[in-house]
């Protein structure tokens, strides 16, 4: 096995989509992509189906995102 643990691939679809919202303004959009990743987050790890690495790497990531959002600002 390598170096790196093995991305969930459901989890970096959300995280992937919340991107696209970001970058393209849809704060709406993306505040509901947030709340689906901490679901699945909160899912996964609770399920034991994650490893406590990384699932501190990604809720690392849902709360950067959460901030990004709190202070998100339209550009329009």
């Amino acid at each position: 096995m390598g170096l790196f643990s093995k991305k969930d691939k459901e989890l970096e679809s959300v995280i992937n989509q919340i991107r696209v919202d970001l970058s393209n303004n849809y704060k709406d959009n993306a505040v509901e992509n947030i709340k689906k990743l901490e679901q699945l987050l909160e899912e996964k790890s609770s399920g034991g189906k994650m490893k406590e690495k990384d699932y501190l790497s990604y809720k690392s990531q849902l709360d950067d995102f959460k901030h990004d959002v709190a202070h998100f600002k339209r550009t329009y």
